[in-house]
């Protein structure tokens, strides 16, 4: 079957809906679907930024969409090469995989790939690079044509059903947990619920992955009209919870020695919010490293996320649902609870402390789909390079506002600026800033879940003496 033709299907849902209160108690799906909501886990940032903004939908990512926009913004002289493209679409990880799926969200990458054929190596590139890892060039480029299997389970397996409920826990098919999920909504009365069958497309799919980052109802906020009241939902800010216990700690300490960031910011010492931060081109690296980031990385790194939406749901059922049972292997869900950057994401600061996937093998590659190859001329021209040195080039010096809007620095700017906001001069003040790892994620937290990301990351050191500006 053709990729194209197969990306282009729609998919069957069975819900069940509270007719009283307008609302989806929850949805009944094969693996088509939740093969494609477990792949929200794998999609970096700035790709969820683009793909909902494309269609035009009013989401909320905290402030990342004004860190996207600054980026679009920023002239090229600031980058290396073609590194903001890069940025601004960039690859997930888990590409060869998702292509396979019922409907592909994001199909703007080139079906390519590049293939070392040089003895056992079996080495395969996104991109065309000078040379493969063994030192060889890359002589074949292998076109993907179909899939290989026509079950097309990528994630779970081909057989499993799934009940998912309106804030997106996924769970087993179960009658009494059926019976649970009415009980708490006080729908038991038969009259009061009907059955329903939908079939959506990708406009449907970019709806829910949109709400599932601002909303605790994204089925009935999708497929329900007009949407249900929402005036009891209580949204928590600028809170992230403590970060998983997971993570190796004297490894995360040794980068941290070696990867720190200066800045200085502008407060109004009153109130203790920051303004704008004066920096250099490493803090601007470091936020255009938020938008290529798998955003299950932070469901992962931060378990007690207070998160407006329940796409952190997605990610917990997936860490609770046995790997033997319904996945198709244990690296399959390892993909999804542990995401990594696509080859060649990697940038010179590692304060974040995520590590790049390997690159498919020949063998993955072939296993998944049927291939066409092409031997390559010699005189053909590399492709991309390796982000090896970071995105950006320096030195350079940017304004960076409360909310992640990006501008060459100007003193003019930050003047009017805090005149716009109606603060005192005498009340202006500066405070030298020198990030570490937590200061790092707590910024990834708060511009995910704030509209204040600076006021929120750095809450900490406005409570430090502060420095006068003259």
């Amino acid at each position: 079957m053709n990729m194209e033709s197969e990306a282009s299907q729609s998919i069957s849902l069975n819900i069940l809906v509270e007719k009283e209160k307008n609302r989806v108690v929850f949805v009944e799906s094969n693996k088509d679907f939740v093969d494609i909501i477990f792949s929200f886990m794998t999609m970096p940032i700035g790709t969820i930024i683009r793909l909902t903004r494309e269609r035009s939908l009013k989401g909320e990512i905290g402030c990342l969409k004004n860190l996207y926009e600054s980026v679009e913004n920023l002239d090229e002289e600031h980058f290396k090469s073609e590194f903001k493209e890069i940025i601004l679409d960039p690859r997930s990880a888990a590409e060869i995989y998702c292509r396979n799926l019922k409907l592909n969200l994001n199909e703007s990458k080139s079906g390519k790939y590049y293939v070392c054929d040089s003895g056992n190596c079996s080495f395969v590139s996104y991109t065309k690079t000078d040379c493969c890892r063994c030192g060889k060039p890359l002589e074949l480029e292998a076109r993907l044509l179909s899939l290989a299997h026509e079950d097309g389970a990528v994630f779970v397996k081909p057989t499993t059903r799934f009940m998912i409920t309106d804030d997106f826990q996924v769970l087993p098919m179960s009658t009494m947990t059926g019976l649970s999920l009415l009980s708490k909504l006080g729908a038991m009365d038969e009259s009061k619920i009907e059955e329903r069958t939908l079939n959506i497309g990708k406009d449907e799919v970019l709806k829910l992955l949109n709400y599932s980052l601002a909303s605790r109802t994204p089925f009935s906020d999708t497929f329900m009209e007009p949407p249900i009241n929402k005036t009891n939902v209580v949204i928590h800010r600028g809170e992230y919870g403590p970060r998983s216990t997971d993570q190796p700690q004297s490894n995360m300490d040794t980068t941290a020695k070696h990867s720190k960031i200066n800045l200085k910011l502008i407060i109004h010492k009153s109130n203790k919010r920051a303004l704008y931060a004066e920096v250099e081109e490493n803090f601007i690296e470091l936020l255009c490293s938020l938008l290529v980031l798998p955003i299950g990385f932070v469901f992962k790194e931060f378990p007690s996320l207070r998160f407006k939406g329940c796409m952190d749901n997605i990610y917990k059922s997936i860490q609770d649902f046995d790997d033997d049972k319904f996945f198709q292997s244990e690296e399959m869900k390892a993909i999804l609870v542990d995401p990594k950057l696509a080859q060649g994401l990697a940038f010179s600061n590692k304060l974040i402390g995520i590590e790049e996937a390997m690159n498919p093998s020949l063998s993955t590659l072939s296993s998944l789909f049927t291939t066409r190859y092409t031997r390559l001329s010699s005189k053909s021209p590399p492709g991309e390079a390796k982000i090896s040195g970071g995105f950006m080039k320096g030195p350079s010096m940017f304004m960076v506002t409360d909310n992640l809007l990006i501008k060459p620095i100007s003193p003019i700017s930050g003047i009017s600026l805090i005149n716009r906001l109606k603060v005192p001069l005498s009340d202006v003040g500066e405070l030298e800033v020198t990030m570490g790892e937590n200061e790092v994620l707590r910024l990834l937290v708060a511009s995910l879940i704030s509209g204040s990301a600076l006021t929120n990351a750095f809450k900490s050191f406005m409570h430090k003496e502060l420095k006068q500006e003259p």
